[in-house]
């Protein structure tokens, strides 16, 4: 509860006034907070993915369902992967399973979340400031979606299982 209550203080600090003096504030990224979360993303995206320059797919079997992570696109110093939840039939009324497309840039040890099920660029500059917008985005959608990516990967880090399939003689088992 405290991480909580710390971050939105956070935000509010990072809120004030526009120059103009009328009453639309102007959002602050608090951009040290935001590499961090990068950075932390990053290690732990490597440390699901194994072997990342080689393979393609990767499951993993959590509370409630599985995770499934897939390579998109690949170039020199970037990787871009889907991530996406397939929760139980009994659980899944209830909640949307999440689909996540983060990159990967190798060079800066960084990755970031670029799209939130299928819909891309998340926040930015194109968001705009009103509320309720045509995206219903906010200002802080792109900070938002990084530390979701950062609690789920250390969900799955500490609650997943591997999933694999057994080659005996050529036979998948």
């Amino acid at each position: 509860m405290a991480l909580v209550d710390e971050a939105d203080a956070r935000q509010r600090r990072q809120m004030k006034m526009s120059p103009n003096g009328n009453d639309k504030t102007v959002y602050r990224v608090d951009l040290p907070s935001y590499h961090a979360d990068c950075d932390a993303n990053y290690l732990r995206l490597l440390r699901l993915l194994p072997e990342l320059s080689e393979r393609e797919q990767w499951y993993y079997l959590i509370p409630g369902g599985s995770l499934k992570l897939r390579v998109v696109a690949r170039s020199r110093y970037t990787t871009e992967v889907s991530l996406g939840a397939e929760v139980n039939l009994s659980e899944s009324r209830w909640l949307e399973s999440p689909n996540l497309t983060a990159r990967l840039y190798h060079d800066a040890r960084m990755a970031e979340v670029i799209a939130v099920n299928g819909c891309g660029p998340v926040g930015g500059k194109g968001v705009d400031a009103s509320y309720p917008n045509p995206r219903m985005q906010r200002a802080d959608e792109r900070p938002q979606a990084n530390r979701f990516l950062s609690e789920w990967l250390e969900y799955c880090l500490a609650n997943g299982r591997a999933e694999f399939q057994l080659v005996l003689d050529g036979r998948k088992i």
